[in-house]
């Protein structure tokens, strides 16, 4: 197997592509990574590659890591990761940011399982907990920093987060794990997988938790009736196989159920209740002409909001069509071409009063060139064309006309370049430059939210703008990575500067301006969705990581960022939460390490970082709240012990050095303290 790989993957990282090399599509991450001493990924180019040679900011956290973390969701896994942002609202109520700009419902990150979206289209947002995963199924987790839009697809705005699972077809995983711990917290999950020689494999997972919600300091009194005890039941399937030699068709369908007590962009507190369904098939075709690959998905959302503030529900279903080619011009040179298509549809009587929906068609090319055997340089470029449509009732008062929606159409570029230079055996430089996209939400462009009038006899209307413009994203960097053999470690350090362009404000973060409209007797406030102005931020990464024979490992990192605002809203007070001078903390420090002996692990890992100002809903009008979240520092902890090959215990302390902490305006988080037991077979 080594010497197929040798020839069908030199070190420059170029995929065998011959005609009838069965598998050749499917990729063999195990192998790979033993035989490159790193992780690899395919996922940038299409290719598979060392982490060290993609054309862009790559992290990935293993399975090992995730293991060894404790944790048991994904976004307490990716706040020790340098450059991330992590703000928890609630007990299963959390958002992540890349490279600052962090907010509530943050509709700037691109959440991908395989290679499927799983952000959803309402606002943009990642709702982390509907995500059909359990992480016992995840080979890797890949964060991507900066704007990928060109490589990665729509809307990847400042990351990425790759979501990598185990190959039913390859790797047989059958695994039970139960936690239990403080907050009534409980969770069951289980993943089995059959397979048949030479033709492929099926895994069927499934998995479910509940718990109590943490206390609700802080939040407005009429909100905390609406607090609800967090919980979720998935279950979820995943097929690979094949159809023939050179031909490998895949299916994956889940469907996830979840209540969430949490803020929403207003940033009103209530409980969400979504219950996601996930389908997708696809082939890919090792042929004489390329890499031919296809893949068909759906997702859907039902969701319905119950707060204080209002009541809403949505039904919003996306499908999207990808089709590729990967070639091998030469040894030197390998290109792709993509073309994808988009159809996403929103209905809701409470919040759209009808339904609203675009269409996405793009096309997008990848060129990647071996220059030399230490340098090589990778270009990718897309083009987004979009179209809006809307059905329904307009609100008299909206000032839109029909046309305003249905001839409403985008048409933006984007692109990025990436020039890897190995200067020696221990050190690699990269040179980056893109041009990212940020395309309008459903409620950016379609909202029809009407409030009832409150005690004071004025009402509310929350509106999307038909004519909001995409939000574009320039950015420069450059990387280099050094090798320390004497110290068993890899040094990564990354400084960059970003602008962004047309930032988007969705209707409930604006100013509502009272303008006389008058509607059924009552006089209206007017929130419109807009284009604010530019921000720009610079910033730089720093991190050590390591281990060595004897046993022990160990991580730092140091990430440092500041931004400057160019807005026209928050001039004369806080009406909207994008403050993000002052809404982002400029220093963040990650200490970890571990240690293996024997039967035992022993993991620490901790993050301080620095105030910043989040804000919370004011019960008493519109306008929000500042809240200054001091500088913090949390730490979790994790020790396991090997029963038996196959049955692992361990214990888990989250935030272990406090009892409580103020972490966002939500309310304080709590420490958290759980034990597991996993049975692989």
């Amino acid at each position: 197997m080594r010497r197929v790989m040798r020839c069908c993957l030199p070190l420059a990282g170029l995929v065998c592509l011959a005609p009838g090399a069965g598998r050749a599509q499917s990729v063999d991450y195990s192998g790979f990574e033993q035989l490159f001493g790193e992780p690899v990924t395919t996922s940038a180019t299409g290719k598979p590659q060392r982490m060290s040679d993609v054309p862009a900011n790559m992290e990935i956290i293993t399975a090992d890591d995730i293991r060894r973390s404790g944790s048991d969701n994904i976004p307490d896994i990716l706040q020790f990761v340098a450059g991330v942002d992590v703000r928890r609202y609630g007990y299963a109520a959390a958002d992540v940011g890349i490279r600052g700009y962090n907010e509530t419902s943050n509709p700037r990150l691109l959440v991908l399982l395989n290679g499927q979206q799983v952000y959803l289209d309402d606002l943009g947002r990642t709702q982390w907990y509907t995500i059909p995963v359990q992480l016992d199924e995840i080979r890797q987790i890949e964060i991507i920093k900066g704007p990928n839009t060109a490589l990665y697809g729509f809307n990847a705005v400042s990351g990425v987060i790759n979501i990598i699972t185990y190959d039913p077809s390859r790797d047989s995983l059958n695994t039970a794990t139960l936690r239990g711990g403080t907050q009534h917290y409980i969770s069951l999950s289980a993943a089995a997988t059959g397979q048949i020689a030479d033709v492929g494999g099926i895994r069927l997972a499934a998995d479910g938790f509940q718990a109590q919600e943490f206390k609700g300091a802080g939040v407005a009194p009429d909100d905390v009736p609406y607090r609800s005890a967090p919980g979720r039941e998935a279950i979820s399937f995943d097929a690979r196989g094949q159809a023939s030699s050179n031909v490998q068709v895949y299916a994956f369908g889940a469907a996830v159920d979840t209540r969430i007590w949490e803020a929403t962009s207003s940033p009103y507190y209530g409980t969400d209740y979504e219950r996601t369904n996930w389908a997708r098939v696809g082939a890919s075709a090792d042929t004489s002409i390329g890499l031919l690959g296809l893949s068909v998905y759906r997702n859907e959302l039902l969701y319905v909001y119950n707060g204080a503030s209002e009541w809403e529900n949505i039904n919003d279903t996306v499908y999207v069509v990808q089709a590729n080619d990967l070639v091998k011009l030469n040894a030197a040179n390998t290109v792709r071409f993509g073309l994808d298509y988009r159809n996403n549809a929103a209905s809701s009587a409470a919040a759209l009063a009808g339904k609203v929906g675009y269409q996405v068609s793009s096309a997008s090319t990848m060129w990647d060139w071996q220059i030399t055997p230490s340098v090589s340089l990778t270009n990718a470029v897309r083009f987004d064309h979009f179209a809006l449509n809307q059905t329904g009732y307009l609100v008299p008062v909206v000032g839109y006309s029909s046309s305003a929606y249905n001839d409403r159409t985008i048409n933006q570029p984007s692109f990025n370049t990436g020039l890897v230079w190995k200067v020696s055996d221990q050190d690699t430089l990269r040179f980056l430059a893109a041009r990212g996209l940020q395309l309008p939400s459903i409620y950016d462009l379609g909202l029809q939210d009407r409030q009832p009038p409150g005690p004071d006899g004025q009402g509310y209307l929350f509106l999307g703008n038909p004519g909001v413009s995409a939000a574009i994203i320039n950015n420069l960097e450059v990387d280099w990575d050094r090798s320390i053999p004497v110290l068993h470690s890899t040094l990564r350090t990354a400084v960059w500067a970003q602008r962004t362009n047309n930032i988007l404000i969705n209707p409930y973060e604006t100013t509502a301006v009272g303008d006389g409209a008058v509607l059924d007797g009552v006089e209206e406030q007017r929130a419109v969705a807009q284009n604010a102005g530019y921000s720009s931020a610079i910033g730089t990464e720093i991190g050590l990581r390591g281990h060595n024979a004897a046993g022990w490992r160990w991580n730092a990192s140091y990430s440092f960022i500041t931004i400057r605002d160019h807005l026209a809203i928050n001039q004369t007070g806080i009406y909207s939460p994008q403050n993000f001078h002052q809404g982002t903390p400029t220093h963040a420090i990650v200490i970890g390490g571990g240690y293996a002996a024997g039967k035992w692990e022993f993991d620490l890992q901790s993050r301080w970082q620095s105030w910043f100002m989040d804000y919370r809903a004011n019960p008493d009008d519109v306008t929000l709240q500042p809240i200054v979240v001091g500088n913090y520092l949390l730490a979790d902890a994790r020790a396991g012990y090997r029963l038996t090959d196959n049955i692992t215990v361990a214990l888990s302390l989250l935030q272990f050095n406090t009892s409580h902490m103020l972490v966002s305006a939500g309310p304080p988080i709590e420490r958290r303290a759980f034990l597991s037991i996993t049975i692989h077979l």
